[in-house]
């Protein structure tokens, strides 16, 4: 009997894909992002596998002989994950395949909002360097700017990922300070982090960093309230989901001087992105670096291994070792085993 393999996103190369067909399965790609499509492309699929489509109780109850959903980020919150159990389907995800790269990417960030690395680099492209005495680049773009060391880094969200950056900001001297509500006091110890209220966090940083998993109860939890209780001279860098900040209220306080500047490697827009036109990238304040935290060589072999490795197990009628639903076990073993 066939196994048929639906990507609802395209996050293989042709050349990845020739790995996968090796298993002995039937693999196709049907990007979509609405309900409709996604039943469409999926609804006789063995296996699908995801990337912030929808996949809702709707679509979910529509596939009737899928046992993998295999979500291809870090995120879940476009998959029922209550549904997947109850249908006897289980939720696998590539742990800890980018940690170390994502924090590493959160550090760049940081650094370069405070030594204002992209402002300077384009102020020499623009033939300002060989201006009087580097007037515009003296007067306009390196005031204000504060040795990093002795600065407040404040991490929303101390998972895995922000776990790693507390321990690298630690590293430049920074003292970090976090809100968690879901971990517990202990583990603010071993990361070396002091829990504050997410209010006192905000007033008290130098850095801001959104790391947190994201849920639509804290969709646009960044807003302008909240930007306004940050220091002028602050700056947030967001490598966790474009939805934690509401982008308009971003692009108003930015105009306005209420924080001095933002690093974003995830939009509101993902997954197509933003355009050059887009608002934001109109001010100097602003970095955007695409979505690519996650990447680097290592991390692509991992991503891919943990994908082929998933598909094989359910194949075999076996659990993935990495799975978000664990309660799926017993429904999926009467299902499947």
């Amino acid at each position: 009997m066939s196994f048929k393999i639906v990507l609802t996103a395209r996050v293989l190369s042709r050349r990845d894909m020739e790995s996968f067909q090796r298993l002995g399965a039937e693999l196709v790609t049907i990007p979509c992002q609405a309900e409709d499509e996604i039943i469409a492309a999926a609804q006789d699929a063995d296996a699908v596998v995801v990337l912030m489509q929808p996949y809702t109780r709707r679509v979910i109850e529509c596939l009737a002989k899928c046992r993998l959903i295999y979500n291809a980020g870090t995120g879940f919150d476009g998959i029922d994950l209550g549904a997947a159990t109850e249908a006897g389907i289980c939720v696998a995800y590539p742990e800890n395949y980018c940690t170390e790269e994502v924090a590493e990417h959160a550090i760049a960030l940081i650094l370069a909002c405070a030594r204002k690395i992209t402002r300077l680099d384009r102020a020499v492209r623009e033939g300002k360097w060989a201006s009087f005495e580097k007037r515009e680049i003296r007067n306009n773009i390196l005031p204000p700017m504060f040795q990093l060391k002795g600065q407040v880094l404040g991490i929303i969200g101390l998972g895995r990922i922000g776990k790693a950056i507390a321990a690298l900001g630690k590293g430049l001297g920074l003292t970090v300070i976090a809100v968690d509500p879901y971990i517990p006091k202990g583990a603010f110890q071993q990361a070396s982090a002091v829990p504050v209220t997410l209010e006192e966090l905000l007033e008290q940083s130098d850095f801001v960093v959104l790391q947190a998993s994201f849920s639509p109860e804290v969709e646009n939890m960044i807003g302008m309230e909240q930007l306004k209780r940050m220091k002028p001279t602050a700056y947030i860098i967001n490598t966790a989901r474009g939805g934690f900040i509401d982008q308009e209220a971003l692009y108003t306080a930015l105009s306005e001087g209420v924080i001095a500047g933002v690093a974003l490697d995830v939009v509101e827009e993902e997954p197509d992105g933003i355009g050059a036109d887009h608002p934001l990238l109109t001010l100097d304040s602003v970095i955007v670096t695409a979505h690519s935290a996650y990447y680097s060589e290592e991390a692509s072999v991992r991503y891919k291994e943990r994908m082929l490795e998933a598909i094989a197990s359910v194949m075999k009628s076996d659990l993935p070792q990495w799975v978000a639903n664990p309660e799926v076990k017993d429904k999926f073993t009467q299902r499947w085993g």
